[in-house]
């Protein structure tokens, strides 16, 4: 009897070999445009969604993605390409910069929610703006290691204040009352309980997210100016050139 010859491609223990080879059907660029395409500002982008458009299975695109996580870092990455420049500093004072560089990092986190999740690693990737924004400060009379804390506790403040804003408004959208809305409730049903912070006479004001984000923010400014390597005269407006231009000793391409 001939014996049977068996196919190098079947052989025990090995893996079945593709008589010809296949173009992928996808790849990180028509990734990318699909999520352009689809995204509108939601936060509900999901992997189905992402392969239908591109027309293969999920688990095809969660090969090249990693998951959900993996979209959402590609959307952060394309929504960072839509943000504006950072705002100049001519004709402020330090903590009137801080204050409108925190306004600027707050509507660009509520406005691009994934950028939330990566934070510096989505929003400035390639450290342009940790650059710009030191030697703003540097400028301004900080010490360079004064001025990367002063940035970093900025960004901290700036995120968490944020998160916990999109919580507040997603509990309002979902028709949960927020924690400090209860907490008015509470104080107008049973004022003896909370007899501390009744004595605050809390009203509505209270809850207008912007005054409180520039509360907070003002307490941030605070905190910096005691760093070590702060100016010693933080309220100097004195700005030689415009803050986003180079340094006059820089050779620029």
């Amino acid at each position: 009897m001939t014996p049977l010859k068996t196919s190098p491609s079947l052989q025990p223990g090995g893996r079945a070999r593709s008589r010809r080879g296949r173009n992928p059907t996808i790849d990180l660029d028509k990734i990318e445009q699909a999520v352009r395409e689809l995204d509108h500002g939601q936060n509900d982008l999901s992997m189905k969604e992402v392969a239908d458009h591109l027309a293969v299975n999920v688990t095809t695109l969660y090969r090249h993605v990693g998951g959900i996580d993996g979209l959402r870092r590609i959307r952060a990455s394309l929504s960072r390409s839509n943000l504006p420049s950072l705002p100049a500093a001519e004709g402020l004072d330090w903590k009137q910069w801080i204050a409108v560089l925190s306004d600027y990092y707050r509507r660009a986190l509520i406005e691009h929610p994934d950028l939330l999740d990566f934070v510096q690693a989505a929003l400035d990737p390639d450290f342009a703006n940790l650059e710009a924004e030191a030697r703003i400060l540097v400028e301004y009379g900080f010490e360079p290691r004064a001025a990367l804390l002063a940035h970093s506790f900025l960004i901290t403040t700036i995120t968490g204040y944020v998160h916990q804003e999109l919580k507040t408004l997603e509990e309002a959208r979902a028709g949960y009352a927020p924690y400090y809305t209860r907490l008015f409730q509470n104080l107008d049903a049973h004022p003896e309980r909370l007899p501390t912070l009744s004595a605050v006479n809390l009203s509505q004001r209270d809850l207008d997210r912007d005054l409180n984000f520039k509360a907070i923010i003002n307490y941030a400014i605070a905190g910096i100016a005691g760093l070590r390597g702060a100016p010693d005269h933080p309220d100097t407006k004195s700005r030689p050139r415009d803050a986003l231009t180079p340094p006059a000793r820089t050779v620029t391409p």
